[in-house]
């Protein structure tokens, strides 16, 4: 299933992640509202296209309404930087997710999400995945929301429901969409009247936690200014780093890559060598051009690979960014 506006460029519209699994212990109870919460996260995010409101939020949402973990690795390859939103629910702890062809541990799980370089929210929806938020934020990871203690099957169905309503929707931001959930779950008496709304701004986590109780609550990178924006979900400018231009793509461009690395190399080693050894300034100048081509020639890459994951954002002001300066 999908929810995206028709005028939208499947190259580069936005992709939510939802998993929704069993165990595949038998000693884990079944969860009665999974597939319930699978279907209603999913109407969450299609009933705005299928009304052609201006409310819509224009993602890409994949069905995955059975996963196994291996759906996880297929997706971070085949959708990367346009990931804006995971979101678990099933069996979980302080370490790993349950799904029904065995555990995505929660430091792998960490470090495939930190690929995604436009990833804003993070969702799981398990006993106790308190734990996992230290792992995420060290790969980047803006926002999680997450669990302390045990979580009743029926009232994590009906939270996360209530916070895909809203935020599902242009009317709210991230905080507004979580603070709308525990609101609606304390007005309707499914959880604590004194949990908290307040976000907690990250700068590292205790871990330890004796809470028994449904509580979730929302963890939030320092930093994130995209945590009161309605536009939060809309993708950001995909630039390569220097590991993904020298190992990625054609032979071609790598070579590219390795010339002006090249170049940049010998300028310095004639820099070098007019000044201290030949006291000559015009071969040292031979240097100095040699570095600049070299540099030139990276930038100039750099510029065409940020173009070519970018196909729908770059217009005149994005070419000016670009350009090298």
């Amino acid at each position: 299933m999908s929810a995206s506006t028709s005028n939208s460029n499947p190259i580069n519209t936005p992709v939510v992640l939802s998993y929704f699994s069993q165990s595949g212990d038998p000693n884990d109870p079944y969860l009665d509202f999974l597939q319930d919460e699978y279907r209603a996260i999913t109407d969450s995010w299609e009933k705005y296209q299928q009304t052609a409101s201006p409310k819509s939020i224009n993602v890409l949402y994949p069905a995955r309404g059975a996963a196994d973990a291996g759906q996880i690795d297929d997706d971070i390859r085949a959708f990367k930087h346009r990931i804006i939103l995971f979101h678990f629910s099933g069996h979980a702890g302080s370490q790993q997710l349950l799904f029904k062809d065995g555990s995505a541990y929660a430091r792998g799980l960490a470090g495939l999400l930190g690929e995604a370089q436009n990833l804003k929210v993070v969702f799981l929806n398990g006993c106790a995945t308190h734990d996992q938020v230290n792992l995420l934020f060290e790969k980047n990871v803006k926002a999680v929301i997450a669990t302390r203690g045990k979580v009743n099957d029926g009232v994590a169905k009906d939270f996360s429901e209530n916070f895909y309503e809203a935020v599902s929707s242009t009317d709210y931001t991230i905080r507004e969409a979580f603070e709308h959930a525990v609101n609606t779950m304390i007005k309707d008496g499914r959880i604590a009247p004194e949990t908290s709304t307040a976000l907690i701004s990250w700068r590292g986590l205790v871990t330890e936690t004796n809470d028994d109780k449904d509580r979730w609550e929302l963890f939030v990178r320092e930093g994130f200014s995209e945590l009161d924006s309605k536009d939060w979900w809309k993708i950001g400018v995909i630039t390569p780093g220097r590991k993904e231009l020298i190992s990625g793509g054609s032979f071609w461009d790598r070579g590219q890559i390795w010339l002006s690395a090249l170049l940049f190399a010998l300028g310095l080693a004639i820099i070098t060598y007019g000044i201290f050894f030949q006291g000559d300034i015009k071969v040292a100048g031979i240097g100095v051009a040699s570095c600049c081509v070299g540099v030139f020639g990276f930038k100039n890459q750099q510029r065409y690979v940020t173009a070519e994951l970018n196909p729908e954002l770059i217009d005149d002001s994005m070419r000016k960014k670009l350009r090298l300066l």
